[in-house]
């Protein structure tokens, strides 16, 4: 399929130039004036910005589907796993998250028994096998992030019932079930030897380890990161350690600062983590070791919720519908109701913003172009090298590579944003009008 973007404000690596973009079979392979194609999809851009399109490394689910549990019944209060159900109940998920601009995510599953665990993984390769869609081209891979843990005290939302010793025994049987599709895998360096041998083996096997919901001190994490972690899992959003002491180097938080391996989530909503710790955060690690996510569950664009639970965890929606908490702890958030479309925007407003920091005493105010590339990068850029799908620009033509994806670049996968971006004097609303995944044209306003 080819397609023509005309006279779009299209975000390049090097900055905003006017232009018109073609693709074909999911690749880009022209930027600049185009030969008009009868046979081609045409969309005009004009007065819109051709954006790359947004990644979310860690999310659960949206639109009443949570991968972990399927699709969620408001007249019940309860989730269905029924083959049929599940696979309507993602197609609607992905669907919805490419409505909002994403066009690549790893897609979270959380700790539960391990014979169910094989089971929603089985449900997930059906689906797999059988759609042909852009939606499995919106799948990175799947999300292990509750399996490993160990320590209560750090559980946030999970039920540390189900928490399991790292094992490369448990691993390769549930890597068996999901036949390959897990790609990112939680493991908490506290556990020790069997963190470091597991996380060693998930490394020589192209695995991205993560770390969060850690009670590791700081020599330990190091161990981790020695070993191939290089993923922080949603940096300030509580329970991982910290501590100002100088015994052990500090706990997780102070190493992943400290680490230029480690790419650090932010859940941008603002609420997770107040603005000005998130500039600290971007400021301390550089936007380029930075990623935005939202870790937003099934409640996020679904209506008439008030209460729920997931693996035995009771949670709440807020009164104003902003957030979740967890039901009995009132000092605890349950995942958020985040899109990328938001997030992109929240960014954008608060690098517009002259603010202070906690760590730092002040943040300056960046131009309207500086904080759209700034988004850029932590919505697609920087998400693209956390999950190694980004290819350097001067490989990008070689169709034997696998796909480069996270800015807009000839040879690149075509995942792209057509959005509309309204400026109100230092603020700005981004509104998605169309979204392009590896080529294939998901909505058109």
């Amino acid at each position: 399929m080819k397609i023509q973007i005309y006279d779009g404000n299209v975000l390049l690596p090097d900055g905003i130039r006017k232009t018109d973009i073609e693709t074909i079979d999911g690749r880009i392979m022209a930027l600049g004036k185009l030969t008009e194609d009868s046979q081609a999809v045409r969309l005009d851009a004009s007065g819109k910005y051709v954006l790359p399109g947004f990644i979310d490394v860690h999310v659960n689910g949206i639109a009443g589907f949570d991968l972990t549990n399927g699709t969620f019944n408001p007249s019940t209060g309860k989730f269905s796993k029924k083959p049929d159900l599940y696979e309507r109940g993602l197609a609607l998920a992905l669907n919805a998250f490419a409505m909002r601009g994403t066009t690549l995510l790893g897609f979270t599953i959380l700790e539960a028994p391990i014979e169910r665990l094989k089971k929603i993984l089985g449900l997930i390769v059906n689906y797999r096998e059988k759609n042909r869609t852009f939606h499995n081209d919106m799948i990175f891979g799947i999300y292990l992030e509750g399996s490993f843990m160990k320590e209560e005290k750090f559980r946030g939302a999970h039920n540390p019932k189900y928490f399991q010793t790292p094992s490369i025994r448990l691993f390769r049987e549930l890597q068996h079930a999901a036949k390959g599709n897990i790609q990112i895998v939680n493991v908490c360096p506290e556990w020790g030897k069997p963190a470091l041998t597991l996380i060693q083996y998930l490394s020589s096997q192209g695995i991205i380890i993560a770390t969060g919901h850690s009670g590791a001190t700081g020599v330990q994490y190091q161990s981790a990161i020695e070993k191939g972690s290089s993923l922080a899992i949603h940096v300030m959003n509580g329970p991982s350690s910290s501590s100002p002491k100088p015994f052990n180097d500090g706990g997780v938080l102070e190493t992943l600062l400290r680490s230029d391996r480690v790419f650090a989530e932010i859940i941008a909503d603002g609420i997770h983590v107040d603005k000005q710790y998130v500039r600290d955060i971007i400021e301390r690690k550089g936007i380029d070791k930075c990623v935005v996510i939202t870790d937003s569950m099934f409640v996020t664009k679904m209506k008439g919720v008030k209460e729920f639970q997931i693996s035995g965890i009771k949670g709440k929606v807020s009164k104003d519908g902003n957030y979740l908490q967890i039901a009995d702890r009132g000092d605890a958030l349950y995942g958020s109701v985040l899109t990328m479309d938001k997030a992109f925007q929240n960014i954008m407003n608060w690098f517009m913003m002259r603010m202070p920091g906690i760590w730092n005493r002040q943040h300056i105010a960046h131009t309207f172009e500086e904080a759209l590339f700034n988004a850029s990068q932590l919505c697609s850029t920087s998400a693209a090298k956390a999950l190694n799908v980004y290819k350097p620009s001067t490989k990008c033509l070689d169709h034997n590579l696998s796909y480069g994806t996270g800015d807009i670049v000839i040879g690149k996968r075509a995942d792209l944003v057509l959005a509309d971006i309204q400026r109100q004097q230092n603020q700005v609303r981004l509104t998605v009008h169309n979204t392009i995944v590896n080529g294939h044209v998901v909505r058109q306003i």
